[in-house]
């Protein structure tokens, strides 16, 4: 009975909330704000949430759902980066800008005090790794979600967002790199790194295998759908047990697997339908459940309020790093700033990274509402703001009547 009541509440809910509003609210963040919903009202209302889940066997399918989810992440940007040319040393600038300038906006306004009446930095824990988790989510750019908006792009608008997905595929890299350095500086602190001896080695040996492999067997095997699954699901296994041996978050052991897949197994499993499958009928109870883990209590206006003005913050270093580091010294002035506005969206990206940071312990589960309202907020507004833009420019080159 538990197990149903899961599945109507946290799966079969955010489908139907995301016909009724047509796509408009990203599929990822619904199952969230269900569960934190729910939470709010039990906080409210004073009823135990726990009669609502989770059930172990949703808990266990909707965790089996994010791994594919990041698993197809990575597949994504194996098969983006090698469909279009190398990236310039100017793309690979606009990349770094475009990480640097907005992650050092969150990690100085987090140094600052200035919102620490909200954002409260956990117990334990390093100001300055905090502030760098914070900061490290204002810079993301959700590639997997680009994807989605770029395909709907009108065909005059498909080269720049072609692109975005070039420096968000570089973005999407140095976050996972990013966040495994976070986690490794973080158990070092708590005295757990490197202390599973044999298993660790292995793990490395399982990654440098993989780097091995790339592209050497997987071409002579036949184009099957239970030879493609077989290899797939060994990928994903031998890396979520990588990271999990390296003391690292499992999600990031799946993203690294399908990005060191070989190219040839990496289309043949065609990420963006195992995308689709993981986020519509699998991981909505992983992220349901994340949210109905968040104190009610901590979702006040003021936490809203910094969603906002981090928000703000985020946008404008991320369309500002654009300008000041184009990928084309003669990139007009309205495509520096529609470029900017498709990389400034967050979407699936920062909640995964988030819920990596929550559970680390890393940062509170007040900052993580905080952060999965600026994802939402963030994503519903990239191609609204991307389409006004888009209107101005063409309105400015039209002749006058």
């Amino acid at each position: 009975m538990g197990f149903l009541i899961d599945l109507v509440c946290f799966l079969l809910v955010p489908l139907l909330c995301w016909r009724l509003v047509r796509g408009a609210v990203p599929m990822a963040v619904l199952p969230i704000l269900t569960g934190l919903a729910l939470a709010i009202a039990a906080d409210r209302f004073g009823f135990d949430k726990s009669v609502l889940g989770p059930s172990p066997w949703g808990e266990t399918i909707g965790w089996c759902g994010v791994l594919a989810l990041a698993f197809s992440a990575g597949l994504e940007t194996r098969v983006t980066a090698d469909q279009g040319s190398h990236p310039g040393g100017r793309v690979i600038g606009t990349a770094l800008i475009g990480l640097a300038l907005p992650f050092t906006v969150g990690f100085v306004a987090m140094l600052s005090g200035a919102m620490d009446a909200v954002l409260v930095q956990p117990a334990g824990v390093s100001p300055l790794l905090s502030a760098s988790a914070i900061g490290l989510c204002l810079a993301v750019s959700a590639l997997p979600v680009l994807v989605g908006i770029v395909r709907e792009l009108p065909i005059a608008d498909r080269p720049l967002g072609n692109l975005s997905l070039r420096i968000a595929a570089l973005d999407d890299a140095i976050l996972w790199i990013g966040l495994a350095a976070l986690l490794f500086l973080h158990k070092g602190e708590a005295g757990s790194l490197f202390a599973g001896g044999l298993g660790q080695a292995g793990a490395i040996g399982v990654f440098a295998l993989m780097i091995g492999l790339r592209g050497r067997f997987v071409g002579r095997l036949p184009d099957h759908v239970m030879v493609n699954g077989a290899l797939g699901i060994a990928y994903l296994a031998a890396g979520a047990w990588a990271t999990s041996m390296l003391g690292l978050h499992e999600l990031l052991g799946a993203y690294f697997a399908g990005v060191l897949a070989p190219r040839p197994l990496a289309e043949r499993l065609r990420p963006e339908t195992l995308g689709r499958l993981a986020l519509f009928g699998l991981s909505p109870l992983f992220f349901a459940h994340r949210g109905l883990s968040i104190d009610g209590a901590v979702v006040t206006a003021g936490a809203i309020g910094v969603a906002l003005a981090l928000l703000l913050l985020a946008g404008l270093s991320k369309v500002a790093a654009v300008h000041l580091a184009p990928p084309a010294a003669d990139m007009p002035a309205a495509e520096r700033t529609r470029l900017g506005l498709l990389l400034q969206c967050k979407g699936l990206m920062e909640i995964v990274a988030a819920t990596i940071l929550v559970q680390a312990g890393l940062i509170t589960p007040t900052v993580f509402a905080v952060l999965v309202t600026l994802a939402l907020v963030s994503t519903t507004l990239t191609v609204p703001l991307f389409r006004l833009i888009s209107r101005a420019r063409t309105t400015r080159r039209s002749p006058a009547r």
